[in-house]
């Protein structure tokens, strides 16, 4: 009985051994594949794995805390990509509105080019007419002063005193119409905040705007008129004894020497003229008699219509 307990027992002695040697066999098979494949956690700098096997064991077991870190911030990440792709279209958006409103303006701007460079030319065109118009006025003013010369060795020492006096009556229109000016200008000059608004000076008589400085394209200017049938004129003098009178038209109005004229005030015709010397802005003729002349009525009116026998020749 002994004997047969002690060869069994030897027998499972044998098979435990030989277990014992296949399980440390197969153990270090698997230690070996688990370092093998686990070689990487030696060379990461997070892991920063042992090379033996508990110790890289240990390491590895501080993966899953690492492994969460990571998730986390890549959903962090995730998010962030998120609102930065909202942003870049909201941008995106933001720029082509942008885009259109550049387009827009871009299409205003040659507009007001094109209206600028129209303007410019008005502005041009206008200067010249006010030249031009200045450079006239100041020829009817030598023309008035020669007519004038002229006048006070025609008339006698009473009609020069009542010429003087409507040359008085016309000196207080004139300063009245200064007034007007000034006090035009002055509000002009409040509302541009500018002393001369629009180029205009103070003085409506004033040296002209020098070139290069701005004026209105209203800019006021002299225009004269072609030659109608009918011509309405002032009268600036009157000899009732010889029966000269003075106009002021002359050959700027197609006034033209030894014309006939029909005297009408208010369309009724108070006489017949005929015109005996023309200046510029000036005129002087003889009334004719006959049963249609009414002195008074042509002393009393101030301001008179002339009606050409003949059609005038249009300058």
């Amino acid at each position: 009985m002994n004997k047969k307990l002690n060869a069994f027992l030897r027998i499972l002695t044998v098979i435990a051994a030989v277990a014992a040697v296949v399980f440390a066999f197969l153990l270090k098979g698997k230690m070996d594949a688990a370092l093998t494949k686990t070689l990487w956690a030696v060379n990461d700098a997070e892991v920063k794995a042992g090379k033996d096997y508990d110790a890289r064991m240990t390491s590895l077991a501080s993966l899953p805390g690492l492994l969460d870190a990571k998730r986390k911030a890549i959903a962090d990440l995730e998010l962030a990509k998120k609102d930065l792709t909202a942003d870049v279209a909201d941008k995106k958006t933001k720029i082509e509105g942008l885009t259109a409103a550049n387009a827009t303006l871009e299409g205003e701007r040659a507009e007001l080019t094109r209206k600028r460079d129209e303007l410019s030319a008005q502005l041009t065109d206008a200067n010249s007419k006010k030249d031009g118009a200045v450079a006239e006025l100041t020829a009817v003013k030598e023309d008035l002063v020669r007519a004038t010369e002229k006048v006070n060795n025609m008339y006698t020492k009473e009609q020069l005193a009542e010429i003087e006096a409507k040359a008085t009556k016309a000196e207080e229109l004139s300063t009245a119409l200064r007034s007007k000016y000034a006090a035009l200008h002055n509000w002009a000059s409040r509302a541009s905040e500018s002393p001369a608004p629009g180029g205009f000076q103070r003085d409506p008589f004033a040296e002209p705007v020098k070139e290069g400085t701005a004026a209105p394209a209203s800019s006021l200017a002299v225009a004269v008129e072609a030659a109608t049938d009918t011509i309405p004129t002032n009268i600036l003098a009157l000899d009732a004894r010889s029966g000269i009178v003075a106009f002021s038209v002359g050959e700027a109005n197609g006034i033209k020497e030894s014309a006939l004229f029909s005297v009408k005030v208010d369309g009724r015709e108070v006489g017949k003229v005929k015109i005996s010397s023309v200046k510029g802005a000036l005129s002087f003729g003889q009334l004719q008699p006959g049963k249609e002349l009414d002195l008074s009525a042509i002393a009393k009116a101030g301001t008179v219509s002339l009606t050409p026998s003949t059609k005038l020749a249009s300058n």
